[in-house]
């Protein structure tokens, strides 16, 4: 890490990844096939950039993955889950900052990233306001644009948007991205996916919810993607083994609204000590992973236009691709309930909600919106509202009677 957080800013920042690697180990069976996930995602987070500067960083995960591993460079995926490094921001952004925005912002002011290409998807405002002050930093920043309307005029500018982040690639690694490098890290991919959706099925009621969004997330920091896959299939297999155990008789909840990003799972931990059980986390992070839009965008020949129109990103004006998403989740899952996380300051969820609402109502099924950022002193608050969450949907599952919430 740079000299800029040496000291108590580095050692907070280690305690706090250490601190819920060690919790995840503790709600993990004792499965040797779990190891290399944990050690890639410590490795990852606690990376010396002083040894090894990456060439590309990435905010998000908005932009198409082939893109950057087409370039035959390590990538660094900044997805702004630190509640240490949303500090560092306190002198570059309002308070009232997103902790997501304050957290991406935070880590790159604070790390060597001035060798790195940073690539920036404008999913929000905040995501603009971000780029404009890594600008001014003197960083090196490509912005993608995200058309708000999904229809063919859209299509247009958004292949217009790929290629464009193709060629600042290849100009900033003075490294051309050949078509056989792009199909090449289609293929990796494809595999990626496929062991996700089938570690996905077979995980189910084996192992807690939170290990799941962990493992899930790791994708993003697999040093090599086509080792992070076999290790994937070998821990499903094993997993696989297990499952005649059965299922563990919870009640299931989806995970909705703004995205949980590694470290801070100070949501599903809260909600899995009430006794609930997260069975999918559903937002624009993770249901690329998860669905069959990621495996249908690598597998044709003309995929960019796939990739917009299968996004779910709340950028979008009209977002149908989520809702169908979402349906068609609770339908297949058999879901009791749906806790809506929204971050403050990322209202553009809370517009969501409305329309969730009125399906969720349609479907009988409750709903718990629960607002937070990435401090604590909520905790015991939000632990008191969603042990009575709990109660109803068990009430509910196991027929003692409704309640309302």
């Amino acid at each position: 890490m740079s000299d800029h957080i040496n000291g108590i800013k580095s050692v907070s920042y280690r305690k706090e990844i250490i601190d819920t690697l060690q919790k995840l180990v503790k709600g993990m069976p004792a499965y040797k096939e779990f190891v290399f996930f944990v050690k890639c995602v410590r490795g990852y987070h606690l990376a010396d950039f002083e040894k090894g500067r990456p060439d590309l960083a990435v905010i998000g995960s908005g932009i198409p993955e082939e893109l950057v591993l087409a370039s035959g460079k390590r990538p660094y995926w900044i997805l702004g889950g630190s509640r240490v490094s949303s500090m560092w921001a306190d002198d570059a952004v309002p308070r009232d900052t997103d902790p997501v925005s304050r957290s991406s912002i935070g880590y790159l002011k604070s790390c060597f990233m001035k060798k790195a290409l940073i690539l920036v998807p404008l999913v929000n405002d905040s995501a603009r306001k971000l780029a404009y002050i890594l600008k001014s930093e003197g960083l090196k920043v490509h912005t993608v644009h995200f058309p708000p309307v999904k229809n063919a005029d859209s299509i247009e500018e958004w292949n217009r948007q790929y290629e464009a982040c193709r060629s600042a690639i290849a100009f900033h690694l003075k490294k051309p991205l050949t078509k056989r490098a792009l199909q090449k890290s289609k293929e990796q991919i494809r595999r990626a996916k496929t062991s996700i959706r089938d570690f996905l099925e077979i995980s189910e009621g084996v192992i807690n919810g939170t290990c799941r969004m962990f493992i899930l997330g790791s994708y993003y920091c697999a040093e090599n993607l086509s080792e992070w896959s076999r290790r994937l299939e070998c821990l499903t297999a094993r997993l696989r083994k297990e499952k005649a155990a059965g299922k563990s008789g919870k009640s299931k909840v989806l995970l909705l609204g703004s995205p949980v990003f590694f470290p801070n799972f100070k949501v599903p931990f809260l909600i899995e000590e009430t006794g609930v059980e997260v069975c999918l986390q559903a937002d624009y992070t993770t249901l690329p992973l998860q669905n069959g839009g990621g495996l249908a965008r690598i597998q044709k020949a003309d995929s960019i236009a796939d990739f917009f129109t299968s996004d779910a990103f709340p950028a979008y004006v009209k977002n149908d691709s989520l809702y169908e998403q979402i349906v068609k989740l609770i339908s297949e899952k058999g879901i009791d309930g749906n806790v809506y996380h929204v971050l403050k300051g990322q209202i553009e969820y809370d517009f969501e909600l409305g329309r969730f609402e009125k399906i969720f109502e349609g479907m009988d099924i409750p709903v718990f919106r629960l607002e937070t950022d990435y401090n604590y002193q909520d905790v015991e608050q939000l632990r008191i509202r969603l042990e009575a969450f709990s109660e109803v949907l068990d009430q509910r599952k196991y027929g003692k009677g409704a309640a309302a919430i």
